[in-house]
């Protein structure tokens, strides 16, 4: 292979790329606790999509001087934008969204999540520690169920350890806390 005769830019753009590909790569397979990371800087298809060009900038400026590999590689990098660009979208209608949340006590709250199946939504739990940048969050092993922004009230603090929510026509379930972190002990019940 012939190299360019600054390769310099190249290796940048591919080392960009390496870095942003590996991002969506831990974004795609770890699962943190910290919400910096979930709600601020964990954007896989923002970081895919800017992956993807610079990749396809280095390695176009690798093969320049060759015009069929400069046109292959130019027809791979919109082919993949289009790829990563349909798999965003799918990810981004099976999302979920916050409905509200319930404050407690301390630094503690209740969120309530929206999260989409395929034709139907559940409503789940997670909560939510307010220190600033070291905030975490984690979910409530709570079953699925209806909940509209409206019907906040039905989530309920019960002393500084344990959250219930109470449905109309239901028995109250609920979820035991660690009062000093706020995570959960067990599963509901």
């Amino acid at each position: 292979m012939i190299l360019p005769r600054r390769p310099v830019p190249a290796l940048a753009y591919l080392s960009v790329a390496f870095v942003l590909g590996a991002t969506v790569a831990v974004t795609l397979l770890v699962d943190t606790e910290l919400v910096l990371l979930n709600d601020t800087l964990f954007h896989p298809t923002l970081f895919g999509i800017v992956a993807i060009l610079t990749g396809g900038l280095g390695v176009r400026e690798l093969v320049r001087p060759v015009a069929w590999a400069r046109a292959a590689t130019v027809t791979a990098m919109v082919v993949a934008l289009l790829v990563w660009l349909r798999i965003g979208l799918v990810w981004s209608i099976f999302s979920s969204t916050e409905i509200g949340f319930v404050d407690g006590p301390g630094p503690l709250s209740v969120r309530v999540i929206e999260q989409w199946g395929m034709f139907e939504s559940t409503a789940t739990l997670s909560v939510r520690t307010d220190e600033g940048l070291f905030s975490r969050e984690w979910p409530l092993e709570c079953p699925g169920f209806d909940m509209d922004e409206g019907e906040l009230h039905l989530v309920r603090w019960v002393g500084a350890d344990r959250v219930e929510v109470h449905l109309p026509d239901e028995e109250p379930f609920g979820v035991d806390l660690d009062p000093a972190t706020g995570r959960p002990v067990d599963a509901c019940r």
